[in-house]
C-alpha cells in the first residue's frame, strides 16, 4: 500500500526487487499472499512487467467511456 496515496496497491514478486520509478519506503507492506491466491490478471502483470499497480475504491463514474 502507497504511503501517502493508500489506495494505490502495488504487487511484487516475494524476491523481486522495487521497480525503478519508486522507493521500498514508499510502499508498506500490508499482506502476502501465494500465487495461488492471487488473480490472474495480476499475475500476469507481475510476470510481464515485474509488478501490478491498482488502485482500489474507484467509482463507476471513473470508468472511461469508450
Amino acid at each position: 500500500m502507497h504511503v501517502r496515496n493508500p489506495s494505490y496497491r502495488l504487487v511484487l514478486k516475494a524476491d523481486a526487487p522495487f521497480p525503478s520509478d519508486t522507493h521500498e519506503s514508499e510502499w508498506r507492506v500490508t499482506r502476502s499472499r501465494h500465487s495461488d491466491d492471487v488473480n490472474a490478471e495480476v499475475r500476469e502483470a507481475v510476470e510481464r512487467d515485474g509488478y501490478s499497480l491498482f488502485q482500489i475504491g474507484l467509482s463507476l463514474s471513473q470508468i472511461p467511456k469508450s
